[in-house]
Parts: structure tokens; sequence; C-alpha cells
């Protein structure tokens, strides 16, 4: 572990995007500007510092463990009602993994996700039941795979989220990925308490995990990644590859393309065949043309079965769908 941690849990409703520089500020549209003149960003990097640069999941994640170990210190928060608190995850942060090692040292349950058939058939006791017998805390670890956007496959979580809030499952933390977290606010009645995140990486952050730059370098990275560890590994280390050019959306993409990103973001990947029931208006072969396309530019990646976002296309997703008014996370 470093000497100063600057992994830092925070209250979800602090979370700001870390600011560019000033410099930065100034030049309106220098991301357009780039790509227009050819540079595609490459005085972001310093070729020879980083050699050993780490994968964006591959990264140190100690140091963010012991800052949540810190923050549960004395126990969860609301421990005295059996409450339960959330931990959102961005797509691509490691958050998950994040909670994971920390489930681990803890010595808590990681909760298993509930099958579809379980899911349709709104079997929460049936899904606890299916749990190891254990009295301590608990980690659910995706949120996300407990529900389904469709008219069927949103009872299971309004039934869940409850009872998870009046403790009769005990204390746990729960991991939420950020764009469900907010499709949850939009179709859920009440707010959910006790919601915290990492907070937004910064220079100093981006430096522990293993980046090498100037403080300019590393100030437009992290806002161009949002704050997200992840994406700035996987920023970085695209600029690194000269061959290699971040994937992008032609901003006259069908309303379709948007309707499939929007579904994979929320779910945080899905199979065809689940794809294919939150998406009951296209035509399968339109779907699996519109998968494939998107891999070949890509933007999406395939699993096995499992179809989910690239970390390389994420951002030009997300401002795909932003121009297009879609609900977008606050990340």
């Amino acid at each position: 572990m470093t000497d100063h941690n600057h992994w830092q849990l925070i209250r979800a409703a602090d979370f700001c995007c870390p600011a560019p520089p000033t410099v930065t500020r100034l030049q309106h549209g220098w991301r357009w500007m780039l790509r227009i003149l050819g540079l595609h960003g490459k005085d972001w990097v310093e070729q020879g510092d980083n050699a050993d640069l780490p994968g964006y999941r591959e990264f140190e994640r100690e140091d963010a463990v012991s800052a949540l170990d810190a923050f549960f210190a004395d126990g969860l928060d609301g421990a005295a009602d059996n409450g339960v608190c959330f931990l959102l995850d961005p797509p691509f942060s490691s958050t998950a993994a994040i909670a994971r090692d920390f489930a681990w040292k803890q010595g808590w349950m990681i909760l298993t996700p509930p099958d579809i058939d379980l899911i349709r058939e709104v079997q929460v006791d049936k899904w606890w039941q299916q749990q190891q017998l254990y009295s301590g805390p608990w980690l659910i670890d995706n949120l996300a795979r407990y529900l389904l956007r469709s008219t069927e496959g949103l009872r299971f979580i309004r039934a869940l989220l409850p009872r998870l809030l009046q403790g009769e499952f005990g204390k746990g933390l729960v991991v939420c990925d950020s764009w469900a977290f907010s499709f949850l606010q939009r179709a859920w009645p009440l707010e959910l308490p006790r919601v915290y995140c990492f907070a937004p990486a910064g220079q100093e952050l981006l430096r522990q995990v293993g980046l090498k730059g100037s403080d300019r370098q590393l100030g437009r990275l992290a806002a161009r990644a949002r704050g997200n560890v992840g994406v700035a590994l996987a920023l970085w280390a695209c600029h690194l590859d000269q061959n290699r050019q971040l994937p992008e959306l032609p901003v006259d993409e069908e309303e379709s393309v948007a309707f499939v990103l929007f579904a994979l973001l929320l779910h945080r990947g899905l199979n065809g065949e689940a794809l294919q029931q939150v998406l009951p208006i296209m035509a399968p072969d339109q779907l699996n043309i519109q998968l494939i396309r998107l891999a070949q530019l890509g933007i999406v990646e395939r699993n096995k079965e499992h179809w989910r976002l690239s970390v390389y296309g994420y951002l030009a997703v997300r401002d795909f769908l932003g121009s297009r008014d879609y609900l977008l996370d606050s990340f």
C-alpha cells in the first residue's frame, strides 16, 4: 500500500466529475479538433515511462480495498436496524471487484443472483433459500443481475428492495451499476438510502495505479475518463498504441442501435436470449445484425453468449445516448 492512499469513499450525491485543466477548458471542442487534425490525443502519453502499464482490470486493488475497509471500520452504516448500504459501480471502474476482495477479506458471503425463472416468477423467498445458511453480513456484487427491463422482469427487484431496506435478510452491501441505479431511481417510487461511491480519480490516484505523466496530461485524462480509473487506463493504453484508434459511432445511427446499447449498459451486458426479451420490438435477425456490426466497429464485444460494451467504445456510446436524450448515469 502507498504512503498516502488516494482511494476515498464518498456519498454518491457528492460525486462530481473532475474538470479538465484551465488551458483545456479554453480550447473549446479540443477533442473534436484533435480528431480533425489527426493528432488523436497523442500528446497525452510519455511512451518510455509506461512500459508496465496495467490493464484496465489488472491494476492493484489493495489500496481501494483498504479504503473500503476503513470506511466501514465501525460496521455497515445503519447496522442498528440491519440496514443495507449501496455502492455504485460505474462501468469498467472495477468497483464490484474491489467489493468482492473486501468481502473475501471480511469473510462475508457473496450472494448468488437469481436465474431468469426466479426473476420471472418473482420468487424472492426461493432465491433467499438457495443462499447458504449464514448469519453475518453479505455482499450482492451486481444488482443489475436481479432485474430485466421488462414488465415481468422488474417485479422481482420491486419485491426485493423493500425487504432489503427493512433488514429481512440482515446486514449487507449492495453493489449497483451506476446506469441501473439511475434507472431504478426513475422506476421505483422510493429513494434508496446510504448510497456511496468511490471519489472520482484525479492526478494523484492515476499515478497511484501506475500512470506516469505531467499534471496537465493526467488532468486531461481524468476529465476525459470522468474520474473512472478503468476507463482512464484503457484510454491511456489506447493512446500508447499508435496503430489503434478509439471506436466511434456515426451520429446518424438508427434508433434501434440506441435501444441495443442502452439495454447492454443498463444490464451490464446480456446474452442474446435475454436481450431479445428486453427488446421485443426488434426482430431476432435485426438484433443479430446490429450486434455483429457493433462488434465490428469495436463498440461491443462478445464473451461466449454474453454481449457487453467494449471499454474502448464506452465513452462514444455515452456521448451517443446523451445526444439522443437517453437517461444517463451521473458518472
